[in-house]
């Protein structure tokens, strides 16, 4: 898979975090991606005002997908993201993609869980479900509601939970799991929420299929920082189902940062 050049077309989607830019290749894209696939993001030059540092690549979920056009969805995390956040139309991005396993498309009645920058893949999941003529329940969340990404595109029904309850449920959005029987779970998002998830799908005989935000420095199986017990999330994943994360002695408790460094979670 070989890095492509490929320019920003629209900016959309703006929040008060983050935005969703349009992105379009020039020579096409060697492969249509499935939703829950991530793709490897490089800034060819940094933008005024930001150092060389920034040009390292990041992996970001794909948003959206049309013949000739990539969508990514952009949260401010750190210089980075930061950096591609003051990048407008017209200028060109290094995208190497689409990596890894995505989510299955075969839930007739399926629940959609993404917190904060998760709700992005899990847009191109329901779309790409409602095209088969599935209509998915969504359930987002974020600190506020300004924080939301995506709030209005999703087809089917959309709950919303925020932690200042600024907007929908005041509370955590694992809350929103009571009482419903889906056919299988879908979430992305931070790790304690897909714990939380993970325990409820168990718990309720639920099929989950879970994709993990880890660091990754290549995104393709050499660095290794991305490993879970023994695979790798950049290419055994990013979606996992529950009955591998159920297995897992790391999952929730053990990830690692740049440089490899090793952190416990706490319990």
């Amino acid at each position: 898979m070989r890095p492509v050049a490929a320019e920003i077309t629209t900016i959309d989607n703006r929040t008060s975090v983050g935005h969703s830019f349009w992105l379009s290749p020039r020579n096409g894209w060697q492969q249509q991606p499935a939703p829950g696939q991530f793709v490897m993001v490089a800034l060819r030059r940094p933008p005024t005002g930001f150092s060389r540092e920034v040009c390292d690549a990041v992996p970001m979920s794909v948003a959206g997908w049309e013949p000739g056009r990539l969508r990514l969805t952009v949260k401010d995390l750190g210089p980075t993201t930061k950096a591609l956040l003051a990048c407008r139309p017209g200028d060109t991005l290094t995208v190497t993609g689409p990596l890894g396993h995505g989510f299955s498309l075969d839930a007739q009645r399926p629940l959609l869980m993404g917190g904060g920058v998760g709700a992005p893949p899990l847009l191109f999941l329901a779309q790409q479900l409602a095209a088969r003529g599935v209509e998915p329940v969504t359930l987002l969340g974020g600190a506020t509601g300004d924080e939301i990404f995506h709030r209005d595109e999703f087809p089917g029904t959309v709950e919303i939970a925020t932690d200042d309850g600024s907007a929908g449920h005041h509370g955590f959005i694992t809350d929103l799991l009571d009482g419903r029987s889906p056919d299988r779970l879908y979430s992305c998002g931070p790790e304690p929420m897909l714990v939380k998830a993970l325990a409820w799908a168990l718990a309720n005989g639920v099929p989950a299929e879970l994709c993990l935000e880890r660091y990754m420095a290549c995104g393709v199986g050499l660095c290794g920082v991305c490993t879970i017990d023994r695979d790798l999330v950049c290419q055994d994943g990013p979606v996992l189902s529950s009955e591998r994360l159920a297995q897992s002695a790391e999952f929730g408790k053990v990830v690692r940062e740049a440089g490899g460094i090793v952190r416990h979670t706490p319990a």
